[in-house]
């Protein structure tokens, strides 16, 4: 574990931004390897003049020469007086009074003091998705939940008001102006996703802000010193802010500081008297600045002047690239050489996993910058606020040069998600683990060409009826390259490394679904959450680690207002049936009740429809021990002729587990109304007789050859089933995911195979590059999440191995009501077709009249002689 917050080093590996920066001369840095980038980022704008800049080296060293005391408080700083003075000669209007600090989010906190012991009040109100810094104060002003979650932010006093909405600020002023002490903003919200307001809605709201005697506080901690093209972003206001705040540019690249200018007006004695920090005011820094001060203004501000007119270029440059690819950019936007490049909601297109993922977690930009610095050479970063959002910061010394090379990286990287080639965009990821191998620049064409509504974040965390989570995961490789076509281009090794990348990005928002509506009028609505592991990964060593990352899932559901969250597939199995998950907020189903119910069901319907007559049948359950084989096992003892429970003969406790799966089928059968025994087993079980219809074994193979129908509803992760070793006549429903049934081609084989637990919902489902079944057929797991999010039932469901048949009853009898039936067969993707049936039923007409099954009153039906007595 790094000794350096240990949190970010994570991250930064698992993007692989890792890498450790040596050397840096201007706009260029250089790794470890050599490998030389282009600095496309200036450490969120505090390197105006790139990395090491003579200029400023050239102040320390005279400091150092003159041997210039650097802190001497609490006796005077000529240097520190001397910035001051600068600062109130090059500041706009009457701004005269600085308070020097260290940092951007100390001026804002120095700001803040000042505003409140001056006016006597304590409210400060701010903008929305505004970002003035991390300190408490700071984060409080800061109008983002997601900075502010844990640390009791915000404080008291602090509000928002919309970015850009004079109405809203004038509505806001009207009501309390006499509780607030100050109105902070920035010009440009900077990790708010580079948003730009109104032309003249900042010098609106100062004066807005004079005239109902509140006090401004303008944060131009990213703006100032020259990023926007002008020296302040306000130079050219008439009405200038009480407070003008500066940082980040202001040391050079080389010192930490920052200063709060302030208008006479607004200054308090008070203040001047009880603040102070340790190491404001230091002469080093100070010394810093008026170079850098100097820099920016010498031949009438040349530098400047070149940023106005170079990012004019570069944004031209952008918007170009944006209508040669509309799919990709949806906006460019900001000033001089602060921009940022909001990209399209990826996660909308239905064709990338690893793109949904990123876009509703906020990884969107993080794989880019990725991408560009791995491969490009070229660094850029997300924006704190919007992850759509890539942030563009040069420092202020790049020439045009610098600029192409930039805009030609993102080009490539354009096109490469024009064209859906997420393999390009993330391989490096994975072969960078190889040293042997590689990853060189993509050599694409670059030719222009141009081929809904973006889903909301949850809110909240209180719980919404209707809304829903469900966990789902990969099944197999195939899922994979399902919802990725173009990771097929992976070799066996990067694809098991891409396997182990995927899964340092834990559990996540994948998919929004469209809403549900029950036949009731009733809707749901929600979300698949991934947790990215294959069963393999699930067992063994890598069961708890997977029973973390459900659970995280749950919770980040629970925190998003689901009423109910579904666990899909072996997320089921590897938490007992949701015994590990549960207690955590939110209630949870495993689904395997509604799957078990439906499976029935359509085992029903296709005996009807195929003439097999199951109160005569041998009906075989494979798996019989656990969650679904159990309460399949009960259901269908109600009807079946005779049965056999087959548990895993590599398991020792597996005689047991099936005598007690015997056992309570006899209970219950003795328990049951007499309307829901029309079996021959339940009948004679009713006349008290023996018990020789109901068996159990361990040996697979000599039981499936006396079978009329099989439910398969293991939890082994591998092919159990070869369906030609099957007599004709056999009719078998697979349940278990992945499944245990192997494919073949059953031409002429009289064997009838389909997936079992599968539902058709009262309206379609659309779940984008995770759709592995029709629209109108979904999970059995899936389909009872949604059923009890519109019931509203808030008890947790369908935990652990020991489902009951009254839970089962009532999910049936909520299933009829709302509109969920079993779906039509089908068989590894592939729809049951009618002539399929037709030849089937055929074939259990001839075994009937050849075997005589439905006449013979009893079979002995004897297997390793289990019978439970």
């Amino acid at each position: 574990m790094s000794s350096l917050n240990p949190a970010r080093t994570q991250l930064l590996e698992t993007f692989a931004l890792d890498a450790a920066m040596i050397r840096g001369s201007g706009a260029r840095l250089f790794d470890q390897h050599g490998e030389e980038y282009l600095d496309f980022l200036s450490q969120y704008g505090a390197l105006p003049f790139g990395h090491n800049p003579e200029r400023g080296w050239a102040a320390l060293r005279d400091a150092h020469q003159a041997q210039l005391p650097s802190m001497i408080q609490p006796l005077r700083s000529p240097e520190a007086e001397r910035l001051a003075h600068k600062l109130a000669e090059v500041t706009p209007g009457d701004l005269a009074i600085t308070t020097l600090t260290n940092s951007g989010a100390e001026t804002v906190e120095a700001a803040i003091k000042l505003a409140r012991i001056r006016t006597g009040r304590s409210a400060i109100l701010s903008t929305h998705n505004g970002f003035h810094g991390k300190t408490l104060g700071a984060l409080s002003a800061t109008g983002k939940p997601l900075y502010q979650q844990g640390f009791n932010a915000p404080a008291p006093d602090f509000d928002y008001v919309p970015f850009g909405d004079l109405a809203a600020l004038e509505a806001r002023l009207e009501t309390c102006a006499d509780l607030i002490a100050a109105f902070i903003l920035e010009p440009i919200q900077g990790e708010g996703g580079v948003v730009c307001p109104p032309e003249g809605y900042v010098e609106a709201a100062i004066a807005l802000c004079r005239r109902y005697g509140v006090l401004t506080i303008l944060d131009e901690i990213q703006t100032g010193l020259g990023r926007t093209g002008q020296l302040f972003a306000c130079s050219d206001f008439r009405e200038v802010p009480d407070m003008l705040l500066l940082s980040k540019a202001l040391g050079g690249g080389l010192m930490p500081i920052g200063a709060c200018i302030v208008r006479p007006s607004a200054w308090d004695d008070r203040f001047g008297r009880l603040h102070s920090s340790t190491f404001a005011n230091n002469g080093l820094a100070a010394t810093v600045a008026c170079a850098t001060l100097d820099q920016l203004l010498e031949d009438e501000e040349a530098l400047i002047r070149q940023v106005a007119e170079n990012g004019a270029y570069i944004r031209a440059r952008l918007e170009a690239l944006q209508r040669d690819y509309p799919n990709v950019i949806r906006e460019v936007r900001g000033r001089g050489y602060m921009l940022g490049l909001e990209f399209q909601p990826f996660e909308e297109r239905g064709d990338s996993a690893i793109m949904a993922h990123a876009g509703l977690n906020g990884g969107v930009t993080a794989l880019i910058a990725s991408y560009l610095a791995n491969v490009q050479k070229v660094l850029t970063a997300p924006l704190f606020n919007d992850s759509r959002v890539l942030r563009l910061q040069p420092p202020l010394i790049l020439d045009r040069a610098g600029l192409d090379r930039a805009v030609e990286a993102l080009a490539v990287v354009c096109n490469i998600l024009h064209r859906s080639d997420y393999f390009a965009l993330v391989r490096h990821l994975v072969v960078r683990r190889h040293k042997s191998e590689a990853v060189e620049p993509v050599a694409e064409s670059l030719a222009s060409e141009t081929t809904v509504t973006e889903p909301a974040p949850l809110p909240g965390a209180e719980a919404v009826k209707g809304r829903f989570g469900f966990v789902i995961h990969y099944t197999e490789n195939e899922d994979i390259f399902r919802s990725d076509p173009s990771l097929r281009q992976f070799s066996d090794t990067e694809l098991d490394d891409w396997k182990s990348w995927v899964k340092r990005l834990g559990p996540g928002f994948v998919r929004q679904i469209p809403q549900v509506v029950s036949k009731t009028g009733e809707i749901a609505s929600g979300w698949l959450l991934s947790v990215p592991m294959l069963p393999g990964d699930m067992r063994g060593k890598g069961r708890n680690e997977a029973r973390e990352m459900i659970a995280g899932a749950v919770d980040l559901a629970g925190a998003h207002g689901a009423c109910r969250v579904g666990l899909g597939a072996f997320t089921s199995i590897v938490t007992r049936g949701g015994e590990t998950v549960t207690g955590r907020g939110v209630p949870v189903t495993s689904g395997n009740t509604l799957t078990t119910v439906s499976a029935v069901k359509a085992i029903t319907r296709l005996c009807e429809r195929t003439g097999v007559a199951l109160e005569e049948a041998h009906v075989v359950v494979v798996g019989a021990s656990g969650a679904i084989g159990r309460l399949g096992a009960m259901l269908l003892a109600r009807r079946a002729g005779s049965m056999t429970l087959i548990g895993n003969a590599q398991n020792p406790f597996a005689p047991r587990l099936l005598a007690k799966v015997a056992d309570e089928i006899r209970l219950s059968l003795a328990e049951a109304p007499g309307s829901e025994r029309s079996g021959r087993l339940a009948q004679a079980m009713r006349q008290g007789g023996d018990s020789q219809g109901l068996s159990w074994t361990t040996d697979l193979d000599p039981a499936l050859a006396e079978a009329d129908i099989v439910l398969v509803a293991t939890s082994s992760d591998t092919v159990l089933v070869d369906p030609t070793q099957l007599r004709p006549g056999t009719l078998v429903c697979d349940v278990a995911r992945p499944p245990n049934v192997a494919k073949a081609d059953l031409t002429g084989s009289g064997v009838l195979v389909f997936d079992g637990g599968l539902v058709s919902p009262p309206s379609p489902v659309d779940l984008g590059p995770f759709q592995t079944l029709p629209a109108n057929i979904a999970w059995g797991c899936l389909s009872e999440t949604m059923l009890l999010a519109l019931s509203g039932e808030k008890s947790d469901f369908s935990i652990g191995s020991s489902l009951s048949l009254a839970g089962a009853d009532l999910l049936a009898n909520l299933a009829e009501k709302h509109g969920f039936e079993p779906a039509e067969p089908q068989w590894y993707g592939d729809m049951v077709t009618e002539d399929q049936l037709n030849r089937f039923a055929g074939q259990v007409r001839a075994h009937q009249s050849t075997n005589s099954i439905a006449l013979l009153p009893a079979r002995s039906r004897k297997l390793t002689a289990n019978t439970g007595r």
